[in-house]
């Protein structure tokens, strides 16, 4: 039968359904859908009834660890609840390692049978980030508990001191009242135990002004005075005070100075505290008729293991006995309160375990350090660095010109520069990313990249600057060099105070510096190649201002951390 015309009128009226164009174009629904999935980044699953997985996607396929043929027909592990959001622990192949996932499940027909189609959403760098900064959190409330239970014990340690130090006063003042025969004449044997008591009294109240000390110390209530005195008269005093000591053990004090002034700048009466103390200890340990020396200078070098900056002018006492010395595993050890090198009820030396760790900290207020070098058998040095009162950016900045002058072949530290200027984008991603990741900067994982970033942008711009300048200038002083140092001063001082506000501690901020100068030498060391010498040139200039910038950073972060302490 043929159709009229009208007929065939109006079945070109007719639309196609989108089946029929899909028919047409040769795609199915079910194969759009199909590439529509795979296409996702998120991972997808299909799962019949029992919850057998009939269909993964590449993505889930990398979420589990396995390819899509493994996972078909396998369980999908997981009650499948329509509707339901939660996240989920991924354990893939071997259990070596487990992702997070948030899952979401809707019903739907696939391939004809009655399914789930199951959503799953990586959040593991999400979960992690919770967690660190869950941790952080934790470590900080730990942190404030333990400064909390800290400055409590200082507290008691300071209102006990001043307790005991009354009644002990008054029993100095009786006793010396009694000796004087103001009660009436004494015995050869009362004014024997008399002075017994005495000196029991005196030693007592030696400890306890000790304890007080230290407690003040710890609670941040200690300030020293910061004035330009002169090295040897601390030492002349110190020596008068322990000589009448030394002379009774038949030991001779010998003082050897440099010609040169020896001006530095802290607090006169606390240097004499801590060279008492040094002195007072070598006179203990030095067998009667040896010498003790006091050896006095000033050094751009400090020991390698005082925390001071390399590049730095300080004033030094060294107290040097020929005792029996102290064992290398308790060097570091004797610093800490109520520890001494001899230990236990049979040891041959009275004494708090104190006055070293009062020292030492002392000595630090100051901008200084107390360290110490020991051998068995031939006796122990210990060195009070102080910091000399001449001008910072003027010696640090000679220090730098005086290296340049010794070696005069400065070639090559403009493109040193130029190099970092060109890599400062990508030195500073790196170095972020490791401070980020490195356990001993953990307080950074929570942290957003432009606080951690924060200030060593312009640290970086400040070296390259400089290295450009001074072979420029053929290593003279100039303006621009001056310029540099204070920049580099402000910038480090402003960086310390920052890490002090976001709760890092000093170890965390020498790590940092240590990752930046690590960075520094890859670029410079990169650059040079075949060219060594150069760069050993180039890198040497780095250390300093390096060295500098660190001990700027550390002091502000000490600084802010106190003022913290005392609610300022």
């Amino acid at each position: 039968m043929i159709d009229s015309p009208r007929q065939d009128d109006e079945l070109a009226k007719v639309e196609p359904s989108e089946s029929s164009r899909q028919a047409v174009l040769g795609v199915r629904p079910r194969d759009q859908l199909r590439t529509i999935i795979e296409g996702l980044p998120d991972g997808i699953v299909v799962a019949n009834a029992k919850g057998k997985i009939l269909f993964a996607n590449p993505a889930a396929e990398k979420l589990f660890g396995r390819s899509a043929s493994e996972l078909l027909g396998e369980p999908f592990g997981y009650p499948l609840v329509v509707g339901e959001t939660a996240e989920i622990d991924v354990i893939q192949r071997g259990g070596a390692d487990t992702v997070f996932a948030e899952l979401r499940i809707v019903e739907t027909d696939w391939e004809g049978e009655d399914s789930f189609l199951i959503s799953l959403r990586d959040v593991t760098d999400r979960k992690r980030a919770e967690d660190r900064a869950r941790q952080l959190a934790e470590e900080r409330e730990a942190r404030l508990e333990a400064e909390a239970a800290n400055q409590a014990k200082s507290a008691f340690l300071a209102i006990m001191s001043h307790e005991l130090r009354t009644p002990l006063n008054a029993l100095l003042g009786y006793s010396e009242l009694l000796e004087l025969g103001i009660s009436g004449p004494l015995t050869d044997v009362q004014r024997e135990q008399l002075a017994r008591i005495r000196m029991s009294a005196q030693h007592l109240l030696g400890l306890v002004n000790e304890l007080l000390d230290l407690s003040k110390v710890e609670s941040g209530r200690l300030t020293v005075a910061a004035v330009k005195s002169e090295a040897r008269e601390a030492i002349e005093a110190a020596v008068a005070l322990v000589h009448p000591q030394a002379a009774s053990r038949g030991l001779e004090l010998k003082v050897v100075a440099s010609g040169s002034p020896l001006s530095y700048i802290g607090d006169e009466e606390r240097v004499r505290q801590i060279l008492v103390n040094l002195l007072s200890n070598a006179v203990k340990f030095t067998s009667p008729g040896d010498t003790i020396t006091v050896k006095a200078g000033s050094s751009t070098a400090p020991d390698r293991d005082a925390r001071l900056q390399s590049g730095k002018a300080y004033i030094f006492a060294r107290v040097i006995d020929t005792g029996p010395g102290i064992p290398e595993d308790k060097l570091a050890a004797i610093f800490d309160p109520f520890v001494q090198a001899e230990s236990g009820t049979t040891r041959k030396k009275e004494g708090s375990g104190l006055g070293l760790t009062i020292s030492r900290r002392l000595a630090r207020l100051m901008g200084g350090d107390l360290t110490v070098q020991s051998v068995i058998g031939k006796g122990s040095t210990f060195t009070l660095w102080l910091p000399a009162s001449d001008d910072f950016d003027r010696v640090v900045t000679a220090t730098i010109e005086e290296d340049v002058e010794k070696e005069r072949n400065i070639e090559g530290l403009v493109e040193a520069g130029h190099a970092l200027t060109r890599e400062l984008g990508p030195a500073l991603q790196r170095i972020v990313q490791r401070i980020q990741s490195d356990a001993a900067t953990n307080m950074a994982a929570g942290l957003r990249y432009s606080q951690i970033a924060d200030h060593i942008g312009a640290f970086l711009a400040d070296i390259a600057s400089a290295l450009v300048v001074i072979e420029e200038f053929d290593g003279k002083p100039s303006p621009l060099l001056a310029d540099a140092t204070e920049i580099q001063r402000l910038v480090s001082e402003r960086h310390g105070a920052q890490r002090a506000a976001l709760g890092w501690t000093e170890s965390a901020l020498r790590r940092e510096f240590v990752i930046i100068r690590e960075e520094l030498e890859t670029i410079v060391n990169k650059h040079f190649n075949q060219r060594h010498r150069l760069g050993e040139e180039a890198l040497a200039i780095v250390a300093r201002f390096l060295d500098q910038s660190e001990y700027l950073a550390l002091r502000a972060l000490e600084a802010a951390q106190t003022a913290g302490r005392n609610g300022e």
